[in-house]
């Protein structure tokens, strides 16, 4: 596979700092930007952000953003799904050679544990194996996740709070200074052409000539926006506006769910099979398939590491970002630009006469 590269390897912001709304092109594709000075990437109506998975706590003053544990719970139900198979299928074999073998060796018992004795070292250290590394990938991800603390906003100040990856040194930046942006780029994989989107934020750093680079890779231009948003509504917007956190995954959840599930079967009659990948409560073909499911994967357990991914990211600023972190005096609050002030006033007449994005980039220009 060639080797792949990213728009923002071709920007360089320090000298060439974008605007909100302008549009770069590259060979290798485009970047949407929508700050600094930031501005709506499209109309907003109150409530309509919905829940966030990118919030990991949100109040009157600021908002943490980072990787919340959604998701962990499934990859861990993948993983022990995959151990379990392997398991079974190993045990199926076994089983099926002694069958065939206990005239032989004069019985079934006997014939078993010659095969455990003959075979059963390499196969046990072929699963110890599978099952170390895949507990590796699941370790591994939630500590390099714990390793880089959330991005701060705070709304009061305007300004953002970061760390650099392995840093405890606080920076902090004014909020109009943010870069945050869309990319669109083609990566050739040999045989393909495949299409790559990622959401960027770029935050300087105390001299104001270098930048922090934070890259999330999405499915499509418009989760990009949607990330953006939350993070502008926050900062720009009245609370209405703002999104929710989707709350963490635990053993509570995974209860409460259940208990979703049986209810909704029991509430009308339903058939003993149905063709459904994502609804347990389809038919009794399905719910039993959710049990197995389950089951199959250790039932709570994947919960449990879901709750120590939660524990273990729970950022600990230190004291000076605590005080920072402060409520202020309204009075005392930081207030918009008079230039964000005229181009927020220009983007949003201009999504509520019906344009977009792309055309604001010719009324901000």
């Amino acid at each position: 596979m060639a080797k792949e590269q990213s728009v923002e390897q071709d920007f360089d912001l320090s000298e060439d700092r974008p605007l909100a709304g302008e549009v770069r092109t590259f060979p290798l594709g485009e970047a949407w930007f929508f700050s600094p000075k930031p501005l709506p990437s499209a109309r907003v109506s109150e409530g309509g952000l919905g829940e966030s998975n990118q919030i990991l706590e949100i109040n009157d003053t600021y908002m943490d953003l980072g990787q919340s544990n959604h998701g962990k719970a499934f990859q861990v139900q993948l993983v022990m799904l995959c151990i379990t198979l392997a398991l079974c299928v190993v045990i199926t074999i076994f089983v099926s050679i002694a069958v065939s073998n206990q005239a032989v060796h004069g019985g079934f018992l006997p014939a078993l544990f010659f095969d455990l004795k003959e075979e059963g070292g390499v196969v046990f250290l072929a699963l110890l194996s599978l099952v170390l590394v895949l507990w590796y990938a699941i370790i591994s991800t939630s500590l390099n996740k714990a390793r880089q603390k959330p991005i701060r906003f705070h709304r009061q100040r305007r300004e953002v709070c970061y760390f650099k990856t392995g840093s405890d040194t606080p920076i902090i930046v004014p909020w109009e200074e943010v870069v945050s942006w869309v990319s669109v780029y083609k990566g050739f994989t040999g045989s393909a052409v495949v299409e790559n989107v990622t959401f960027g934020i770029a935050l300087p750093d105390t001299t104001g000539q270098d930048y922090w680079m934070f890259r999330r890779p999405i499915s499509i231009m418009e989760e990009g926006q949607l990330h953006w948003e939350v993070i502008r509504c926050f900062m720009e917007e009245r609370p209405e506006f703002w999104a929710t956190p989707a709350g963490n995954e635990n053993r509570t959840t995974f209860d409460e769910r259940r208990r979703q599930i049986i209810d909704e079967f029991k509430s009308s009659p339903k058939p003993f099979f149905a063709m459904s990948m994502s609804n347990p409560t389809a038919s009794y073909f399905n719910l039993f398939g959710y049990y197995v499911f389950n089951m199959m994967s250790l039932w709570k357990l994947p919960y449990l590491v879901a709750e120590w991914d939660s524990k273990i990211s729970m950022a600990k600023f230190p004291p000076e970002i605590d005080e920072w972190s402060k409520p202020l005096l309204e009075e005392e609050w930081a207030k918009p630009s008079d230039e964000l002030r005229k181009q927020k006033a220009i983007a949003e007449k201009l999504y509520k006469s019906g344009g977009n994005l792309k055309d604001l980039q010719k009324l901000i220009a």
